[in-house]
This record gives C-alpha cells, sequence and structure tokens, in this order.
C-alpha cells in the first residue's frame, strides 16, 4: 500500500511540475520582454534627445527651448495673455505636425541608430488643422486629455494666445506601436496655436 501511495504521490507532483512548466516559461519569456522592451525604450530615449538637440542647434533655437521632466521641449514664439489651458478646459487650437525623426531603431549594438522608415522623410508634415474642413481650421481639444501624451502636456503650459513649438520624444508620442500615419518610435514636432481656451 505504501509503495502504492508514494507512486500516487510521484504521479501527482510529475503532473503538477509539467502544469506549471508552460507558466514558468511564459513568466521567462515575459520578463525577457519586458527587459528588451525597457533596454529599447532607454536607448531610443538617448536617440530621441539627440535628435531633438541637433534640431534645435540647427534652427538656433536651443536658447529659447526649455525642456520638462519628462523630456518634452517647447520652444515658445508668440506668448498670449489669455486664459490658461488647464485639466478638463476646451481648447480651440490650430497646429501643424511634422516628423522629427524617422522612426529610427537602434542597432543591435545600440546607439547609433538606423536610417528608420524613409517613407516618413524628417520634416515631413503629416497632420495639419486646416485640412480638417472647419471654418477655422481648427481642432477642439480637451485640455490634458485626448491626444498624444508630450501634446497633452504641451497644451497645459500654454494660454489663449500663445503659439509653441513641441518637440516630442517618441515616448511620448506614438511610441513603439506607431499608428497609421506615423512611424514606429518616430519623434514629432508640432507648432501649435491656442486660438480659444473656453
Amino acid at each position: 500500500m505504501n509503495k502504492f501511495l508514494l507512486r500516487a504521490h510521484h504521479l501527482v507532483l510529475g503532473t503538477c511540475l509539467l502544469l506549471a512548466a508552460p507558466a514558468l516559461w511564459s513568466c521567462n519569456s515575459q520578463t525577457t520582454y519586458q527587459k528588451q522592451l525597457a533596454e529599447h525604450q532607454n536607448q531610443l530615449k538617448a536617440i530621441d534627445e539627440d535628435t531633438i538637440h541637433n534640431y534645435l542647434v540647427r534652427t538656433k533655437l536651443l536658447n529659447k527651448a526649455h525642456r520638462t521632466n519628462s523630456g518634452l521641449y517647447v520652444v515658445d514664439s508668440v506668448a498670449g495673455t489669455g486664459t490658461p489651458v488647464t485639466v478638463g478646459k476646451q481648447v480651440r487650437v490650430k497646429y501643424i505636425g511634422r516628423f522629427l525623426s524617422t522612426g529610427a531603431h537602434p542597432a543591435t549594438t545600440g546607439y547609433p541608430a538606423s536610417y528608420g522608415n524613409a517613407n516618413y522623410p524628417q520634416g515631413t508634415i503629416f497632420d495639419n488643422s486646416s485640412e480638417n474642413h472647419t471654418q477655422c481650421g481648427c481642432v477642439v481639444f480637451t485640455g490634458g486629455s485626448g491626444a498624444i501624451p508630450g501634446f497633452n502636456e504641451g497644451l497645459l503650459l500654454m494660454r489663449q494666445g500663445d503659439r509653441k513649438l513641441l518637440l516630442i520624444p517618441s515616448y511620448l508620442a506614438y511610441g513603439p506601436a506607431g499608428s497609421s500615419t506615423i512611424p514606429t518610435d518616430a519623434a514629432l514636432m508640432f507648432d501649435v496655436e491656442i486660438l480659444e481656451v473656453f
């Protein structure tokens, strides 16, 4: 009887190990994926920072730009005097969005990056509020929501009458997912004017 119980115990233990193995492999592969994703994002942060810095130097805007804690760069063009944009306020906005980078990816050794996607040339306009067929050529947003994180943050730094250039690193834009019109890991630039805060 003891041999029978011992065999049954071993059978149950073996079955439990076999059932647990896929879960353990899954955890290990998920941990590996998370590490790869974190490494990729760290590499792209360095690439985006370099891309934005080089753009600001090339256009002689470095002295006018300020960087937020998140990594968003803001360049003042016109200072407004109206109502500040706050979370939940409706904002009528004119903007032009351009590619600041072409979705460059780190090489297998990390930095420097590959050239990215040639289908999205740097400086090309990918979105323009004047093409949305409204009388004002503008779009209405809600302060703090409804757009990519860098755009949301930038709006909350503005007031009615402001015009600013928002230089958005890829991790504050569409990141590794991209969108139908934005390549993966692309840094973006928006020229934004606040027409009205209501």
